[in-house]
């Protein structure tokens, strides 16, 4: 029986059918996710070499390109290029020299902009892209899935989750250890697919964020403003457009 990780309501409703995945919504909440989900020890595979090469090669349909497209001149004309949202979030809420993790830091394009000012370490399940990152000196990447990554006792000023969330099959797990490695005023960014977006409702199961078994959660910012509250965070700040496919979040203890 499957919980739901924000309400605990047990009840869930199948919306979408993607080839041999359903997409079950909470009945209380709206918080979504696949089923089954990719067994854990098997996650690792899905980021290997080939896979990923695989997917920032592949195909794409004539409106996906089209939709790709335009989503690349929305970017350009309203500057919403992410390493730097992220990095001026971090300039405003942290000073310099603090210590922030980048949980999930693919090939360490964004921890490699913020050493200018932050000492950055990162967490990559994929050793394909963490031996990318660690080819730029200085940048400390740790291998392994983040819930079971050996952090000891280390806490950090700023932690950043950047497009990763909907890849986690325990999101509540990984969002408390978040907090838990914060410093007493640390801060939270993350971006994540928004469920709860236009986007999503018109294009129903063709729509972008569905990529099963990659993308395996789906929060609204309803439910995730909801579950970082129960988490214990106190200062939740979370922007998302109506046609935007994504959401970001700011949250501080």
């Amino acid at each position: 029986m499957l919980i739901c990780p924000v309400c605990q309501n047990d009840s869930w409703t199948e919306v979408y059918k993607i080839k041999e995945w359903s997409i079950g919504e909470c009945t209380s909440c709206g918080f979504a996710r696949i089923d089954p989900l990719p067994l854990r020890e098997n996650r690792h595979e899905l980021y290997s070499q080939e896979q990923v090469v695989t997917r920032n090669i592949k195909q794409l349909s004539h409106p996906q390109q089209f939709s790709r497209a335009m989503k690349r001149l929305f970017k350009k004309l309203t500057r919403r290029d992410k390493s730097k949202i992220f990095f001026k979030l971090l300039c405003r809420y942290l000073p310099e020299g603090s210590k922030i993790l980048d949980i999930g830091c693919g090939d360490g394009s964004f921890l490699r902009s913020a050493q200018a000012r932050f000492r950055g370490t990162g967490i990559e399940i994929s050793q394909y892209l963490a031996d990318l990152a660690r080819k730029e000196a200085g940048i400390k990447v740790l291998v392994g899935d983040f819930l079971n990554a050996p952090l000891g006792e280390e806490k950090f000023d700023g932690i950043t989750l950047i497009s990763l969330l909907e890849h986690l099959d325990y999101p509540e797990k990984a969002l408390q250890k978040c907090f838990d490695l914060l410093n007493g005023r640390g801060v939270l960014l993350l971006k994540t697919v928004n469920y709860g977006c236009l986007n999503r409702i018109i294009k129903k199961g063709n729509w972008t964020g569905f990529r099963p078994p990659d993308h395996v959660v789906y929060f609204t910012p309803r439910n995730l403003r909801r579950l970082l509250k129960k988490i214990g965070f106190s200062q939740i700040k979370i922007s998302s457009w109506a046609l935007n496919d994504n959401m970001y979040c700011d949250a501080r203890k």
